[in-house]
């Protein structure tokens, strides 16, 4: 079923402690006020800022005749909020990727006002999801929500949605689930799939923000609503993110490293979560020291319990660190030692050039205000290839690749580790930013 017009928005979602002198045991302190003092800690204010360039007249009408900047052009930050929740103390946090999309600066803002820069680390627009990462200061732990479970969702339960909207900070919504596995289909064939429908009052103001149920468990990330109708919303169905989350944060791919084994979150019949080992690869360091079938209780000491728990402890893994990890086996505890080394670094520039038919030199803050570019960081085009892909597909000298595939890129580095595996013929999804856009667009490989 195709739906429109819809809306995809942003939230600034803050907490708001318990009220002096009501504790738990009153009965005013009812499952929706339990659940947001629950949830409340672990969910940030994103800011975001760009620059768009801005005609005197009003818009940009004039830029074919004068190229950006000129006399009769002014640069004009515009500001833009959403919300995040914290999934690990280290500090990593999800959004929505429409959040993030197109800024040039993000910071995200807790609720006893401390604020700090972030960077993406992924993003997918498959599923309007994406990773952000702040660095906690010398022993801060940052407060996460964990993730709840989405399969267990009945038609009629009770949901919460706690956001901004239109600029009225603190507001909680409360509503039931509509129904469940909804399908939106947007412009340009883009589809959301296992959607979750609510009622819950959602507004221009609640991206990215979390769907909670009556335990404060996070089921849901709120993504989308229904602009010609009232009260119909959609969230990202949690289980879907956890499926996510091993691609959004490959610590294999991030780091460099080698690793061999693959781990996968199941539901255990007693409830909660399992992680098991469910390949390891031949030749690799966790080879002969990880069996399929293992069951993993802890990294570094520390307990995990979700998929969210493994992937960012495993994102501390550096080449030539050793990383000690509690196994299940065979009904016993076991302790494994995983030594992790370096994977080659390929040569990002050169496979720039063989696959994609362009020449890319990273931006640096000099080159940014000298060119006047479009963003403060990315890899700057400053050669195409005749008849190569990025000359077919658009792409033109002075603009700015910050994202290739799932990851955003600020050198050649980066680059190599997302071309590596690209193959002739496989269409590369690429963000580019010219003049006061970003757009994002494939380009098939060489």
């Amino acid at each position: 079923m195709r739906y429109f017009p819809f809306i995809v928005f942003s939230v600034l979602l803050f907490n708001v402690g318990p009220a002096l002198g009501v504790d738990d045991s009153d009965p005013r302190v009812t499952h929706v006020v339990r659940s947001f003092r629950k949830a409340g800690p672990a969910v940030v204010n994103i800011s975001t800022e760009q620059v768009q360039k801005v005609g005197i007249f009003g818009g940009d009408p004039f830029e074919d005749i004068f190229p950006f900047p000129g006399p009769f052009v002014r640069e004009v930050p515009v500001q833009s909020l959403g919300s995040g929740v914290v999934i690990h103390p280290r500090g990593y946090i999800i959004t929505n990727a429409h959040v993030v999309r197109k800024a040039q600066k993000i910071a995200v803002t807790f609720s006893d006002k401390t604020r700090y820069e972030a960077r993406v680390i992924s993003a997918d627009p498959r599923h309007d999801l994406a990773v952000l990462k702040i660095d906690p200061p010398d022993g801060k732990a940052f407060p996460n929500l964990s993730l709840g479970r989405s399969d267990d969702l009945m038609v009629g339960e009770t949901v919460i949605a706690v956001g901004n909207p239109l600029g009225l900070a603190n507001t909680v919504t409360t509503g039931v689930i509509s129904a469940l596995d909804r399908t939106l289909t947007f412009d340009k064939g883009m589809e959301y799939t296992g959607l979750i429908q609510i009622d819950a009052p959602i507004n221009p103001g609640n991206s990215g923000g979390p769907l909670l149920n009556i335990h404060g468990e996070l089921i849901g990330i709120n993504t989308a609503i229904r602009a010609d109708a009232q009260n119909i919303g959609f969230a990202i169905a949690v289980d879907t993110l956890a499926g996510e989350l091993a691609r959004l944060l490959d610590f294999e791919q991030i780091n460099r490293v080698l690793f061999g084994a693959t781990v996968t979150p199941s539901r255990a019949s007693g409830g909660g979560d399992e992680l098991s080992v469910t390949a390891v690869r031949g030749g690799a360091p966790a080879e002969g020291k990880l069996l399929t079938g293992d069951r993993i209780l802890a990294v570094d000491e520390t307990p995990v319990r979700q998929i969210s728990d493994y992937t960012c402890a495993m994102l501390e893994a550096k080449p030539g660190s050793t990383v000690r990890l509690k196994v299940l086996r065979d009904g016993n505890e076991q302790a494994v030692a995983v030594t992790v080394v370096a994977k080659p670094q390929p040569d990002g520039k050169a496979l720039a050039r063989r696959l994609l038919g362009m020449t890319l030199r990273p931006v640096t803050p000099r080159i940014a205000s000298e060119l006047r570019l479009p963003a403060q960081s990315g890899l700057l085009v400053v050669g195409i290839d005749s008849g190569g892909p990025a000359e077919a597909t658009g792409i033109q000298l002075k603009d700015v690749l910050f994202q290739v595939g799932q990851y955003y890129v600020k050198d050649n580095d980066e680059l190599g580790m997302v071309l590596e595996g690209v193959q002739s013929g496989q269409a590369v999804p690429i963000g580019v930013a010219r003049g006061n856009m970003r757009a994002w667009v494939q380009i098939v490989a060489h």
